[in-house]
């Protein structure tokens, strides 16, 4: 645990900062005014949304917006982090991956009960 939890904090950040604050993208009205629509994975609902023109992330979300894309990317960060494939995007070895992932897990445990 003492060996590899830094290794895994390395990894946990990765998600958080690439995949979470990486991967947010504001969407606007095409040059035809057209709201885009959308697919949700999961439920395969469809839905249109989007920005309107001159429009910003932190003017929609006021008081909350850092709060809220925090949360966002702790959330991509907490999603990936539990996956095989992303240690060995880090560099990790194929045979290290199921010790690694079991320490993330007590890892983040013992922080939770730190902050407490």
């Amino acid at each position: 645990m003492k060996k590899e939890s830094d290794r895994c904090f390395e990894v946990l950040v990765g998600c958080h900062e690439l995949l979470g604050h990486g991967s947010g993208k504001l969407i606007y009205r095409d040059g035809e005014e057209k709201t885009p629509s959308f697919v949700d994975p999961i439920t395969g609902e469809t839905y249109e949304s989007c920005y309107e023109k001159g429009e910003l992330y932190n003017e929609k979300f006021g008081s909350i917006s850092t709060s809220y894309e925090e949360c966002r990317a702790d959330t991509c960060a907490f999603f990936f982090a539990p996956m095989p494939e992303v240690y060995t995007l880090f560099g990790f070895k194929e045979d290290e991956v199921d010790t690694l992932l079991w320490v993330q897990v007590y890892d983040q445990c013992r922080r939770a009960i730190i902050g407490l």
